[in-house]
């Protein structure tokens, strides 16, 4: 039964979609386990990093994506997750008969349209519901229910959330068995984690009061894009970092991923770091798998 973690953030560029990536294709790659990606953010960055920007588009067009997990919840009394709309061994994939270079890793892709079906779960209530409070509940559990038939299919399923906590984060976190927030060091990205895991726990409590169990575990805190000199951390980055500690001990992981030449180009490269012997990328590829390690160590080894 796999595993659900959303990566999640309100701040944007504190690299959601680069910490997605790189740990699931290392569960891929170092751990032969089965992962699906879900792509919930409408800018689509891990589905374009994920699989060539022709491909993607064409795939939308002819088979499915996030969108229509959305519009089933409309249609059925219970949301569908089609297969045929997950991506298979997606990563650099650029037509049907040419296989990803990374067996095991699958992608449901999002949709520069996804805001417009989440406004539809505002106030459209489904004809096949009977009252609004049965909608506002069941417009919370779309991911979840759509989920469930798939979930022994893989061993991670890991979502890409969009900078906020709204309906479709909301869904995430309801769908997810924990939750991962990664964040740069500095005042700006770290200023909103408070507010996140208080929103989190508050929407966890509502949820619960409506008779549905949200049980996410947060899982702790990733320092990315972290920068230094002369061996240590620059100024800020040392002393936000310092702060995290003190705020959430043991939640925040040993592991920092550093903001090298390189980095930032994985989105666009579309390769498997773990199978690479590029000499530049040897280091990040050392945080990474360290930083994957880590994350299943603490899943598997909960602290007391």
């Amino acid at each position: 039964m796999a595993r659900i973690i959303s990566i999640i953030n309100y701040k944007g560029g504190v690299g959601k979609t680069t910490i997605t990536l790189q740990l699931a294709v290392g569960l891929a790659t170092l751990m032969k386990q089965r992962v699906l990606m879900v792509d919930l953010d409408p800018q689509c960055s891990l589905s374009l990093s994920t699989v060539d920007e022709h491909y993607w588009a064409d795939w939308l067009e002819r088979r499915g994506s996030i969108n229509n997990l959305v519009q089933s919840f409309f249609e059925t009394e219970q949301p569908q997750l089609d297969r045929s709309w997950i991506i298979e061994n997606a990563l650099d994939r650029a037509w049907d008969s040419m296989p990803g270079n990374t067996p095991g890793l699958d992608l449901l892709p999002s949709h520069l349209d996804l805001p417009e079906y989440e406004m539809r779960l505002v106030s459209r209530k489904p004809r096949h519901i009977a009252s609004m409070e049965e909608f506002y509940f069941k417009r919370t559990t779309i991911l979840k229910e759509a989920l469930a038939p798939i979930r022994r299919h893989y061993d991670y399923i890991l979502f890409d959330c969009p900078p906020n906590i709204y309906l479709i984060s909301g869904n995430a976190i309801v769908a997810s068995d924990y939750y991962l927030v990664p964040t740069i060091p500095d005042f700006i990205s770290c200023y909103g984690i408070p507010f996140i895991l208080q929103h989190i726990g508050n929407m966890q409590k509502d949820t619960k009061e409506r008779g549905l169990r949200s049980t996410a575990s947060f899982l702790g805190i990733v320092r990315n894009r972290v920068r230094q000199a002369g061996g240590h951390l620059v100024r800020e980055h040392e002393e936000q970092s310092h702060k995290l500690k003190l705020n959430y001990e043991n939640l925040l992981f040993e592991t920092m991923i550093f903001d090298r030449i390189g980095v930032a180009e994985l989105l666009g490269t579309r390769h498997n770091i773990y199978n690479s012997r590029e000499e530049r990328l040897a280091e990040t590829r050392k945080e990474f798998t360290a930083l994957t390690r880590e994350m299943v160590r603490r899943i598997e080894e909960p602290r007391a």
